[in-house]
């Protein structure tokens, strides 16, 4: 190759030169969007328990809700995290899914799923979001006074 190149050195800068204009007009003419839209459909379930314990939180209502969330259409994975009194279910649908379909069909199924709980969990909290509602970073600021 070094050879080939310090005998046609018009031909390698020209090779180089058409890399240079077609990388610019590529450049120029790709739309540019700072927070692209991401449809992935996002419902998130919290329950509370006041006062029981993780393990408990997670054999008694998370199992429980994971079970039941198995029912639903076009789930892609389900992640959840027991904690003292609180169990968090998320549930990611597949890209292309109707958000507020997706929202709907998981209320539906926690609301039926609310006589296999111990009985004093509040009923659960059902939240939708999306990928693209999640924020960029987060910024904590600490002071005197």
């Amino acid at each position: 190759m070094p050879k080939f190149a310090l005998r046609h050195p018009y031909s390698i800068l020209m090779v180089c030169l058409m890399i240079l204009v077609v990388g610019t007009a590529n450049i120029t003419t790709m739309p540019v969007d700072l927070f692209p839209n991401i449809d992935i459909p996002v419902v998130v379930v919290a329950t509370f328990y006041a006062g029981m314990p993780p393990q408990q939180i997670e054999a008694d209502i998370t199992d429980t809700f994971e079970r039941f969330f198995t029912l639903g259409a076009n789930i892609d994975h389900i992640e959840s995290r027991s904690l003292t009194g609180v169990s968090l279910i998320k549930v990611y649908f597949r890209p292309g899914t109707d958000p507020n379909s997706a929202l709907g069909n998981i209320a539906n199924l926690a609301l039926a799923d609310l006589r296999r709980l111990p009985s004093g969990t509040l009923p659960p909290v059902v939240l939708g979001m999306t990928a693209s509602s999640q924020p960029i970073c987060l910024v904590t600021l600490e002071g005197e006074g």
